[in-house]
């Protein structure tokens, strides 16, 4: 599916389309990053973090910048998992806001992520690529997500990890990328 404005978001979020195939990687206890209305696990063991910019309701146990967890001690999360977030932040930022992310990961947790792929969602402005924004791109997205850029910022880490599920969903409701790290630090 392509992504079309006149769809209604889903009242969960994107994080809703998707919360099934982060089960098996979400043990323990876990960061939701950006969780927007709808948390991923309605449980102790899942904190949701959001700083409240986006309009309506947020469902966050705390407010903050998710581009900043100094106050998460590393390693001291089972799983991380963020949902329509990182194409929030400039792209030359982007290995930075991941680096946090993985550093309060325990080593053999996961990083899962949905993200909105280039290739089904309108495109947002993009000079240093030479992009145009597309009508119904999100004006508020700093670049467009594709694999190969998301695994390029990954490489800058500094921690050593493996993919270990890629999907394209682009079926039904979708428009999205799945990936999911595991933490090898």
């Amino acid at each position: 599916m392509t992504w079309s404005p006149l769809a209604p978001p889903p009242a969960a979020g994107e994080m809703a389309k998707t919360r099934w195939r982060a089960v098996p990687y979400t043990a323990g206890r876990g960061l939701d990053l950006g969780c927007g209305p709808g948390k991923l696990f309605e449980t102790e063991f899942c904190f949701a973090v959001d700083d409240g910019s986006d309009p309506g309701v947020v469902n966050a146990n705390m407010r903050l910048d998710v581009r900043d967890l100094s106050q998460f001690s590393a390693g001291s999360w089972d799983y991380g998992f963020s949902s329509f977030v990182l194409q929030y932040s400039p792209y030359k930022d982007v290995p930075n806001v991941l680096r946090e992310w993985c550093r309060t990961i325990k080593k053999g947790g996961c990083l899962c992520l949905y993200l909105p792929c280039e290739d089904a969602y309108p495109k947002c402005n993009e000079p240093e690529r030479e992009i145009v924004a597309e009508p119904g791109g999100n004006p508020r997205h700093a670049w467009n997500v594709n694999y190969k850029r998301v695994v390029a910022a990954m490489e800058k880490l500094g921690f050593n990890w493996d993919l270990i599920e890629f999907a394209e969903c682009t079926a039904d409701d979708e428009y999205s990328l799945w990936f999911v790290f595991r933490m090898l630090k």
